[in-house]
């Protein structure tokens, strides 16, 4: 979906920063909604088509956290949801995980508001057909018998924007290049994504999907197609398709 054909809801309880970042949607986009705190949210929501939702954690009334969670458990189609905060309100990989596309730290640039707001409308087949030069990162290596197999190891996890997946290679936080090679499927997952969140001591880690080469696409389509989360918080959880 283009920008300037969405109906989007800003929600902020400070009203000088929902009069901002209103504007700043206003400019581009095709309707835009605000609303003070999630309970208000849920009633412009009720009386109109909303296609994605820029919220505030903390808010009187009724949280971000609270109305993402409403939102994802009642609604289909389902709106796209960007957290926004100016606290450490909630652990990116718990976001990622409730079903947010983005989480945002205040202060925040336009650009970046605009860019996430882009990300989260856009077609995973449109997204994921434009590479980057990221020959100076690091890429994610791997061996595995089978998709299928890895699946029901738990060894990876597939969510609607990525993946979570167990290894052994030190990452960091940032851009990555991705080569899984499943040996017993004679496929590679070939492709580029971001490092959204780590967790060293369950050899976790988590990576939001922005680039998968054509030969690649169409199985990665088929296992993030289902799925309620955005990026899984464990390669154990169980949100994608099966693996076909």
């Amino acid at each position: 979906m283009q920008l300037k054909e969405a109906s989007i809801l800003v929600v902020d309880d400070e009203p000088v920063l929902l009069e901002i970042l209103s504007a700043w949607v206003q400019r581009l986009a095709g309707h835009v909604f605000t609303a003070g705190n999630g309970a208000q949210a849920l009633e412009v929501m009720a009386a109109n088509k909303v296609d994605l939702i820029v919220t505030d954690i903390r808010m009187p009334v009724m949280d971000g956290i609270s109305l993402l969670k409403q939102v994802k458990a009642s609604r289909s189609p389902t709106p796209s949801v960007i957290l926004t905060t100016g606290f450490s309100d909630i652990e990116a990989r718990e976001a990622y995980d409730l079903g947010a596309e983005a989480l945002l730290e205040k202060p925040m640039e336009r650009d970046d508001l605009i860019g996430a707001i882009k990300r989260s409308l856009a077609e995973r087949e449109d997204l994921w057909q434009t590479s980057l030069d990221l020959a100076a990162y690091p890429t994610l290596t791997g061996s595995l018998e089978s998709l299928a197999t890895a699946l029901q190891e738990h060894r990876i996890a597939f969510g609607r924007g990525g993946f979570c997946i167990e290894t052994e290679q030190f990452l960091v936080e940032g851009p990555i290049n991705i080569e899984l090679d499943c040996k017993a499927d004679q496929y590679i997952l070939s492709g580029q994504g971001v490092v959204r969140w780590l967790a060293h001591e369950e050899n976790q880690v988590g990576i939001e999907l922005t680039y998968v080469a054509e030969q690649s696409r169409a199985r990665v389509v088929q296992l993030t197609s289902n799925a309620v989360c955005y990026i899984p918080c464990a390669t154990g959880r169980c949100y994608q398709a099966h693996a076909g």
